[in-house]
């Protein structure tokens, strides 16, 4: 990857759109299955086991994503890589839709997921590279359109399964990222055009990224940006799996309402993407960001261990409110490093960590409750994991770059 900036307003201008295009596709794989898994049973069934195994696929996509991604955006440029990122997701959306058996769907969704992984990691090189002044803005806009997209298929799949099929529902949302595709086409031929015009031997003289994760694991700043990102996805993915069931085991409420303050949940994701990337462009250092979230996470989990039927609502909210952490992990991203290949590198080594924790978080936590028969225990290692924040706070706040720390040796 090259980070000069594209001089021409028309190369920024795609850049921009392609940025906030992609950026709806990517939460599209992980809302649009689950709501109509009882519909697909009849046509392919699904027991909890396989259900369990797609509930697992987002963390582990996203994980493998930020190994590979930033490798193949090297070799290949940025704009290609996504490019061949969008097409994965393309075609995964139509093989799951048109999956005949369990083994195809869950082949198309990991394709999928894969897609959507490389996005994840690669946006905010994109933002470095196409909008390096605007690092907030531009990372607080992606993110709510990311935000945004992950409420709209929980809406949409079922009506549109009723009305035709699933398997119409599934594939629906390939023409979300069909769109999607032309501007970063664009971009990669701009790109290959001005490779075709000068030789860019930075590029071809990089070596290859074989100590890349050992070198990053030196950092303080990396660390402290992948210690809240990982507690983050672990609340997620804990709270998407297991917040409906909990609730309805700790207050009695019902699974209607227990579905709803989890649809909360994911909508206070929105407005904590607007302010928060903005937000961290602007202090010095995330450290009241990320107290603030230690004390919203404590507040909800506490909660729900003590109280849980006194305020359930503001339990969840709070809970929801911890999130704020996971759009300032996205900005840290690009503020804390110099250049637009760096910014993946970092994006990468946080992402395959986190997810990969988060992949067997729900599990670990479930199976707490299995063995104990009660969610105290869970809870308590909830809180537990929420104090991993304080050693993050530290190494934060130095407010230096990754490179600066690394003494310019990344790479």
């Amino acid at each position: 990857m090259t980070d000069a900036p594209l001089s021409r307003r028309s190369g920024v201008l795609l850049g921009i759109a392609g940025i906030l295009l992609i950026a709806a596709t990517l939460r599209l794989p992980v809302g649009a299955l689950s709501p109509l898994a009882p519909i697909i049973d009849g046509d392919i069934p699904l027991s909890a086991t396989a259900l369990g195994v797609l509930g697992m696929l987002p963390p582990i996509g996203f994980a493998v994503a930020g190994l590979t991604a930033p490798l193949c955006a090297r070799r290949w440029g940025l704009e290609r890589t996504l490019v061949v990122a969008i097409v994965a997701m393309m075609a995964g959306h139509v093989l799951r839709a048109a999956a005949p058996d369990l083994l195809v769907l869950v082949l198309g969704s990991l394709l999928l997921l894969l897609g959507a992984g490389f996005g994840n990691v690669l946006l905010p090189s994109a933002v470095k590279r196409f909008t390096p002044g605007s690092i907030g803005p531009m990372t607080a806009a992606y993110a709510t359109i990311m935000s945004i997209g992950s409420a709209v298929p929980p809406l949409l799949a079922v009506p549109l399964a009723d009305d035709v099929s699933w398997r119409f529902s599934l594939a629906s949302w390939s023409f979300v990222v069909v769109v999607a595709l032309v501007p970063w086409i664009a971009l990669a031929v701009r790109a290959a055009r001005a490779a075709s015009r000068r030789r860019d031997v930075d590029a071809a003289l990089t070596p290859p990224d074989t100590h890349r994760f050992a070198q990053l694991a030196r950092s303080r700043t990396v660390w402290g940006i992948t210690i809240p990102f990982t507690v983050s996805s672990i609340s997620a993915y804990v709270t998407f799996a297991l917040l409906p069931v909990m609730l309805q085991d700790l207050t009695g409420m019902s699974s209607s309402d227990a579905g709803s303050l989890l649809a909360l949940f994911a909508i206070l994701g929105v407005p904590l993407a607007l302010v928060a990337p903005v937000l961290t462009t602007r202090l010095r250092t995330p450290t009241p960001i990320l107290l603030s979230s230690m004390l919203l996470f404590a507040l909800g989990y506490a909660g729900l261990l003590v109280a849980p039927g006194a305020a359930p609502v503001l339990w969840v909210s709070a809970i929801g409110l911890g999130q704020v952490t996971f759009p300032m992990c996205l900005a840290l991203f690009s503020q804390r490093t110099t250049s637009a290949e760096n910014a993946a590198n970092v994006s990468g080594f946080v992402q395959t960590i986190g997810y990969a924790v988060a992949a067997v978080s729900p599990l670990i936590i479930g199976s707490l409750h299995e063995i104990t028969g009660s969610w105290a225990t869970s809870l308590a290692v909830m809180l537990v994991i929420v104090g991993a924040t304080v050693p993050a706070m530290a190494l934060l706040a130095r407010g230096s770059t990754v490179e600066a720390e690394l003494g310019g040796r990344l790479g």
